[in-house]
């Protein structure tokens, strides 16, 4: 039997690095998806020095520095201050997860730094777990839907829906102005709630599934209405390439260049050069996504094609078509010490099957391990690396029961065939004319 992948429970920082099986791995950290050039550059310089030239986009948003050593692990953390990326300490590092719409209005920004501040002014919430976090979505077109955090805010006409993971039918409304305070009435009310049970109950979905939501608003003091998402979720049509960004953020940016990386891994001169693609051609800005994509700011369609061209030569994703968006994979062995197999190269090999296995959605999951640490959505087709070969699971999770076990990458190749034929033969047929 294969033991079971420890579990973390918490997310790399720079104050807090993990150890993973290529170095320690640490967080460039943001509470905001803007970036500057120079920061992007700088980062970039970093992994460099101070790691092994590899940056990871990850689901959160986030810049993941890869390989970092022991040695130079002081000289990366200075240099992250010197950029304004260093929290003040671990425990307020450790608080400042935020997943927020890229071209999030001033509106969206403000809320954002009021619930930081609040966060980090409230020493009993400094008991939350380290992965809980809390998404900001503005409402525009590039919408979070599809993305998932602790305690969602949603721009809901004059209104802010505050959302609890694992009941988002139903939302506590507030003001801009207290939107914060009701999303941290929420955080207390699940500290409450799990007291006695804290590894068990880690996530706010998990609290709501053993208590109820009843219970979480009695805890908070309020009470939520039923509820209606306006907000959607982005489609890699809207994000790759050269884009209109919809009304424009609050610096007024109506353009992007959308730009991808496979299973989001970056190399350091990839960064570097997208920072100097974005002082050339953009608004000297990136801006971070959970899409493990960088959406690059311009004045206008011909300036956001120039860095499409560049990019796109560079082997970056740039096209919504492009099979590599078709699969998921996380690290893998040897850089992820829980993996059983690597999963890049595979990736590589079956992105091309992957783009045939479905018109949308998640297609393709390759885990290293049964957490499924790349993806918490189910896909049509997971694999998962086991010390005999690949479990195959069917329209499911990392962590769901295979349906064919111990595959090796030819039996893999033959059953993702055999879907797409079943597939399509379900396909309606034209009738004849």
């Amino acid at each position: 039997m294969t033991a079971a992948p420890k579990i973390q429970g918490w997310c790399p920082g720079a104050l807090r690095p993990m150890q993973s099986g290529d170095g320690l791995l640490l967080r460039a950290k943001t509470t905001h998806p803007r970036l500057s050039a120079r920061q992007a550059r700088e980062i970039a310089s970093i992994a460099q020095d101070c790691g092994n030239g590899l940056v990871d986009l990850s689901q959160r948003a986030q810049l993941q520095l890869r390989g970092v050593s022991e040695a130079k692990l002081e000289q990366a953390q200075s240099r992250l201050a010197a950029l304004g990326l260093l929290a003040e300490d671990a425990a307020t590092e450790s608080l400042l997860n935020f997943l927020v719409s890229p071209f999030a209005d001033a509106q969206a920004s403000a809320l954002v730094a009021r619930l930081a501040q609040s966060l980090v002014d409230d020493a009993p919430l400094r008991a939350l777990p380290g992965k809980f976090g809390f998404l900001v979505d503005d409402g525009g077109a590039l919408g979070l839907s599809a993305s998932t955090m602790d305690i969602r805010l949603e721009t809901h006409g004059e209104n802010i829906a505050v959302i609890a993971d694992g009941a988002r039918e139903h939302a506590f409304l507030a003001t801009p102005e207290t939107a914060s305070d009701m999303a941290l009435a929420l955080a207390r009310a699940f500290l409450v709630l799990r007291k006695g049970r804290e590894f068990e109950l880690r996530r706010m979905r998990n609290v709501v599934a053993a208590f109820g939501l009843s219970a979480l608003a009695e805890a908070a003091a309020h009470t939520p209405t039923p509820y209606a998402s306006r907000c959607r979720a982005a489609s890699a049509i809207e994000i790759f390439g050269a884009r209109l960004s919809g009304d424009g953020d609050e610096n007024g940016a109506r353009f992007f260049a959308g730009v991808g990386a496979p299973s989001g891994r970056l190399r350091a001169d990839d960064l570097h050069a997208l920072a100097a693609l974005a002082e050339a051609h953009g608004l000297n800005e990136l801006r971070l996504t959970p899409w493990r994509a960088l959406l690059l700011p311009c004045a206008g369609l011909d300036a956001a094609q120039k860095i499409v061209e560049d990019a796109g030569g560079r082997g970056l994703v740039v096209a919504a078509d492009d099979p590599r968006l078709s699969v998921i994979a996380c690290p893998g062995a040897p850089e992820c010490p829980q993996a059983h197999a690597p999963t890049r190269d595979l990736a590589e090999i079956l992105a091309p099957l992957a783009a045939r296995l479905a018109s949308e959605g998640a297609r393709l999951h390759i885990s290293g391990c049964a957490k499924g640490c790349a993806s918490p959505a189910a896909a049509k087709v997971a694999l998962v690396a086991t010390p005999r070969g690949f479990d195959l699971i069917d329209n499911g999770r990392a962590s769901d029961a295979p349906t064919l076990r111990d595959l090796g990458v030819n039996e893999i190749e033959d059953a993702m065939r055999a879907r797409i034929a079943l597939a399509k033969s379900k396909e309606p047929q034209c009738p004849a004319h």
